[in-house]
């Protein structure tokens, strides 16, 4: 390594220079003592050189003798950071509730300073873990540097080398050791970090009866009467749920799905949290005409023909005995129907409010036999969709905004077992590099007194 080999060559020179200051003719007691300085560091840093194989199997010696397990410190570091943003998720969803209910002034304050809390803490966790890993990943060349450094002559540098051969033997050998340390301390405590039930991420698609997606729907999970989650699926008819973003459930529910008022349910199977769920749902009596405006096609009527437009559809049914189908449209909406080439009226008109968004239905009835139906919107304008989405983080962590008491005690504990006890286990640990440092000469040199005789 060219490090090493620059480093014995300072020691060589350092010994010259020591042997040549103590061989001078001249009697002076200072440049004498400095002379066996040199070579005793010289000595020092050459057996540092040559025992750098050494240095890095003791290491790997007494990490072994005290079961240091970086994937396991690793896996530890990621659950506690998954569980934070979970949790920075779930009081961002709690603020806009309270928004959405006028109490977005009274608990703007608290929440901002949960989240501040909660981004300190993950903050934290993972600047601990990096550097640890950065240590760990480059302790050879660290190992190498330190050694340069404290073969610099007139000790130049000792303090620095021997500081960074301690700080990488000691933290190499004990931050894996970080979680028992956490774990020993805060085991008296009763409040515990996890969740009552594991998460599960997952695409959610929304399809009509002919497979087009359709969007700006509202789905809601359900376990008996329980609101598990809600969500909203996008202007493509996709929702990506990931576990930091809220999650599903693993366990089996089911699923309500509402748009424009029409409601459909199904059943979502269990799933293990490893498991990427892709599931479909069918609108089965539902054509898209474009978002949210919408071609009901009634029973006993059969598509035989479709094909879609950017302001309508074209489509020839087949009724099997007196039906209709209808179209549903935002109120602003104009709309143009035709049978067979006729325009014509509806039969019937129906206005109703879906979370906020006026519509109109305009049925039109059937009777037995084919129709060529051509179907145009002039759409005028599109309402946003307002719907509050609940994670299902929420459910999962049992939150109640309700109990402050007990979420501040939660939040309190998370805080000092993964903020405040790490920062102290981090200055136990540059404590005893400190001491190890010294003891490799970063202040005094008996180790190298020891190890020559001059």
């Amino acid at each position: 390594m060219d490090l090493l080999s620059t480093a014995f060559y300072l020691s060589v020179l350092s010994y010259c220079l020591g042997a040549l200051l103590r061989a001078l003719p001249l009697p002076f007691f200072s440049l004498k003592k400095l002379g066996k300085t040199l070579m005793v560091d010289s000595v020092f840093s050459a057996t540092l050189v040559f025992s750098y194989q050494t240095l890095l199997s003791i290491i790997d010696y007494l990490g072994s003798v005290l079961n240091t397990d970086w994937t396991s410190f690793s896996a530890w570091v990621s659950e506690r950071s998954t569980i934070l943003l979970l949790l920075l998720t779930a009081f961002k969803a709690i603020g806009v509730l309270v928004a959405k209910i006028g109490l977005g002034a009274v608990f703007s304050g608290i929440l901002s300073s949960i989240t501040s809390l909660i981004t300190t803490s993950l903050t934290t966790l993972l600047s601990v873990w990096i550097l640890s890993l950065m240590i760990r990943a480059a302790s050879g060349f660290l190992m190498a540097i330190g050694i340069l450094l404290i073969s610099i002559p007139f000790r130049l540098a000792r303090g620095a080398g021997a500081a960074i051969i301690a700080v990488t033997v000691v933290f190499s050998i004990g931050m894996p050791l970080m979680p028992h340390f956490i774990s020993i301390v805060s085991s008296g405590t009763v409040v515990s970090i996890g969740l009552s039930e594991p998460l599960c991420s997952g695409t959610l698609q929304l399809v009509d009866a002919r497979g087009n997606p359709v969007g700006q729907a509202v789905i809601e999970g359900y376990r008996g009467r329980d609101l598990l989650y809600r969500y909203v699926f996008n202007n493509n008819g996709l929702l990506v749920v990931g576990k930091t973003t809220g999650g599903l459930p693993c366990g089996e529910h089911v699923a309500k799905i509402e748009i424009a008022g029409f409601k459909y349910s199904y059943i979502v199977p269990a799933r293990g949290p490893a498991d990427f769920s892709n599931i479909t749902f069918q609108l089965p009596d539902i054509l898209v005409l474009d978002t949210r405006r919408l071609f009901e096609v009634g029973r006993g009527v059969q598509v035989v023909n479709y094909s879609k437009s950017e302001s309508g559809v074209v489509l020839q049914l087949e009724s099997s005995g007196d039906s209709y189908f209808a179209v549903y449209t935002e109120a602003s909406d104009t709309l143009v129907v035709t049978i067979n080439g006729v325009e014509v009226r509806e039969s019937t008109v129906i206005k109703y409010t879906w979370h906020n968004i006026n519509y109109t239905g305009f049925k039109y009835n059937l009777a037995p036999g084919t129709y060529l139906v051509n179907v145009t919107v002039y759409i005028q304008s599109t309402t946003p969709l307002d719907v509050p989405v609940e994670p299902f983080v929420i459910k999962a962590f049992n939150l109640d905004p309700l109990a402050p008491e007990t979420v501040f005690a939660y939040l309190t504990y998370l805080f000092v077992e993964l903020t405040i006890l790490p920062l102290i286990y981090v200055a136990i640990l540059m404590t005893i590099s400190y001491g190890v440092a010294r003891l490799l000469g970063g202040v005094s040199v008996n180790i190298a007194r020891y190890m020559v005789m001059v």
